[in-house]
């Protein structure tokens, strides 16, 4: 007893000392970012004003190098295209940490700012600072970190072609001021903290990994949300925002115009226009709150309860915590973030238990659901993350009644069939996947009536959902599909197949097969983030899901703290019926988007994206992983690198693709 005690007094000395560490490193790191503008001259501290002229871009006034000593570097061909442009010329001469661009818009104001300033070595040196702002963004701060000698201000096309493109420049200034930067403070500490855990608790983590992936989740999810752009970033973010928006318990809802077009993502919330620095984020943070309440000028108005068919499913758990909000009067912005964290939520919590129900692949379940774009897409409103959470959820029971030995329960059975149903209730595409609940080995079984009942179970919930893709698309086809793919149309895409049945399967799997790496584990379905771009992970993440598939996990199932050795196994007969399912919810993947997103008669296929085949890619590399090859590393050193490379991948990605370019 008293050796429990001091074991347990050690780790909570040592989550104190952790949780120490990672505020200090922290606060130093936040120290040493603000150095060069706590260390400048005073004449260069603060914000100061520029004179600017309004004239054409001259590409020959940009000369790089040395000029006064005949060097000179070539021409950068990228900025003829701004040859004889408008634009705003200022020439600060000093060292420029934030460009503040102050302007009056009709509609959205885009910005290429071309800075000449002196590198390192003392050379000139060029570089072009994207700046798209929203329409309601009366003032733009970009980061620019350099000694400027020139800046130019180029307004270029932007997302709102419809209306007329007036932007006038009011002012131009510097700023030079030292910041505390909230979120690259707890960005710091929560990755410090988040390594400390691992190290601190990595007997228990090697034990149960479940709470290694807590950790990392938990961590990364947190500041994943936090620094998010208040604005739609993720895909059909603004469809899924409407969808929760919806399920007001009231039976109605108030909204003025501003947060109508918001969440219906017309110009007041358009893809690309998000904040670009830690300033612009409070800005926009201030200025969707002050927008969004109701008053004399935009006064609210009444709005029916509505629902989105099978997609309400999805979208009640976030709406709990969108009518909470509604209910207590929090501002829209602070809604909008709750919302988020409600969806990482969620996931973390549904795949903590997915992973804890595993008898092996702990480890491989866990890396691939912490890769950036499954937690980039809990960090959005989107219900991709009930679709990938509760499959394999699903997925993880079954493969529990596969390994074990045990006679199944009907609470293993019921939570087996409601994960997969429903992770598939709104995209009944992946539902083919219980189907592997009807090989489930007979021993497993308390006799045959019970088994019979079971598998008849699976049957009709596969039938119920299935049915709610293929009869309304067969009996009666829409005349139009998804208006953004151009000229679609259900029952002409469904005559075209049907009038050439072998050239579309031609079609279909040479498009299956062109695109498998790729979406199969490359950047489109796991280094992705939508609107704000790819990372730079990939060949890492390749490498990383490639070792874990290979290498195998100790086979001791750890649950009620006794330890079990499991008798059953995956057959190959099993794992022949795991592909081909797969491979049929590949095929519905592509006839949907070809049937609802491609235009009539094509022979290309759009629409399909490498975040479809994420609920797809464990079950894959699981039955890929057993027995391979063994790792002569203990379970405690084995599972530590394995946290420390999905850590490392998540946080630097988060960095790279979130922080730096959003919250600097």
């Amino acid at each position: 007893m008293s050796t429990k005690l001091s074991d347990r007094k050690k780790l909570i000395i040592g989550i104190i000392i952790a949780a120490t560490i990672s505020i200090v490193t922290a606060l130093l790191v936040e120290l040493f970012a603000n150095l060069k503008l706590l260390t400048m001259n005073e004449e260069m501290k603060g914000i100061r004003s520029l004179e600017y002229t309004k004239t054409l871009f001259d590409i020959d006034m940009l000369v790089e190098g040395d000029p006064e000593n005949g060097l000179e570097y070539r021409r950068h061909e990228e900025y003829e295209k701004y040859q004889d442009k408008e634009c705003y010329y200022v020439q600060p001469d000093v060292y420029v940490d934030k460009l503040v661009i102050e302007y009056t818009n009709v509609s959205a104001a885009y910005f290429d700012i071309i800075v000449l300033y002196e590198n390192r070595f003392g050379y000139l040196e060029s570089c072009v600072v994207k700046d798209a702002n929203p329409i309601y963004l009366p003032q733009s701060t970009a980061n620019i970190h350099k000694n400027a000698v020139s800046i130019w201000i180029i307004p270029t096309e932007n997302n709102t072609p419809e209306l007329e493109y007036n932007v006038q420049l009011n002012g131009v200034s510097i700023r030079n001021t030292a910041a505390f930067n909230y979120f690259r403070f707890i960005f710091v500490m929560l990755a410090v903290l988040c390594l400390g855990l691992l190290f601190v608790l990595r007997g228990i983590v090697s034990e149960h990994f479940e709470y290694g992936f807590l950790i990392i989740a938990v961590c990364a999810g947190f500041i994943f949300c936090l620094s998010m752009p208040l604005s739609r970033v993720g895909w059909d973010e603004e469809t899924h925002l409407r969808g929760v928006y919806w399920l007001d318990i009231t039976g109605s809802y108030e909204c003025n115009s501003f947060l109508q077009n918001y969440i219906d993502g017309k110009y007041e919330n358009l893809p690309f226009e998000y904040s670009m620095s830690y300033e612009e984020y409070r800005q926009v943070y201030s200025l969707v709150n002050e927008l969004s309440t109701p008053g004399d000028v935009d006064p609210a108005v009444s709005h029916p309860w509505g629902t989105s068919g099978f997609a309400t499913f999805s979208y009640v758990i976030m709406a709990v915590t969108c009518n909470i909000c509604k209910l207590v009067g929090a501002p829209f912005a602070l809604t909008y973030i709750l919302i988020r964290f409600t969806n990482m939520a969620m996931y973390i919590t549904v795949v903590f238990f997915a992973v804890r129900k595993l008898p092996k692949g702990k480890l491989l379940m866990s890396a691939i659901a912490l890769m950036p774009t499954p937690m980039y897409l809990a960090a959005t409103i989107s219900y991709d993350t009930i679709v990938t959470g509760f499959l394999y959820l699903g997925m993880a029971y079954l493969f529990y009644m596969i390994f074990t030995d045990k006679k199944v329960t009907w609470w293993e059975y019921l939570v087996f069939i409601g994960g997969m149903a429903y992770g598939s209730s709104r995209k009944a595409i992946y539902i083919p996947l219980v189907l592997m609940g009807m090989f489930l080995p007979h021993r497993i079984f308390k006799d045959k009536r019970q088994e019979k009942i079971m598998k008849a179970g699976i049957i009709a919930v596969f039938l119920v959902l299935m049915s709610t893709f293929v009869l309304p698309a067969i009996i009666s086809p829409s005349t139009e599909g998804d208006l953004r793919g151009g000229t679609t149309s259900h029952a002409g895409q469904l005559g075209a197949i049907f009038a050439n049945p072998i050239g579309y399967a031609g079609l279909l799997l040479s498009t299956m097969w062109e695109y498998l790496f790729d979406f199969g584990i490359g950047t489109p379905s796991l280094d992705f983030m939508a609107y704000l771009g790819k990372g730079s992970m990939t060949i890492p993440i390749v490498i990383y899901l490639v070792t874990l598939t290979l290498t195998s996990e100790n086979t001791v199932y750890v649950q009620n703290d006794r330890k079990e050795w499991i008798s059953g196994g995956m057959t190959p007969f099993f794992k022949g019926v795991l592909y081909f399912l797969v491979f049929g919810v590949m095929c519905l993947i592509w006839t949907s988007m070809y049937l609802s997103y491609t235009e009539v008669g094509k022979t290309v296929m759009a629409g399909v994206q490498g975040r479809y085949y994420i609920p797809l890619l464990f079950p894959v590399l699981f039955a890929l992983s057993l027995n391979k090859v063994n790792v002569s590393w203990n379970k405690v050193r084995y599972s530590m690198i394995c946290s420390l490379v999905s850590a490392f991948i998540i946080f630097y990605s988060i960095w790279e693709i979130l922080i730096s370019q959003c919250s600097l």
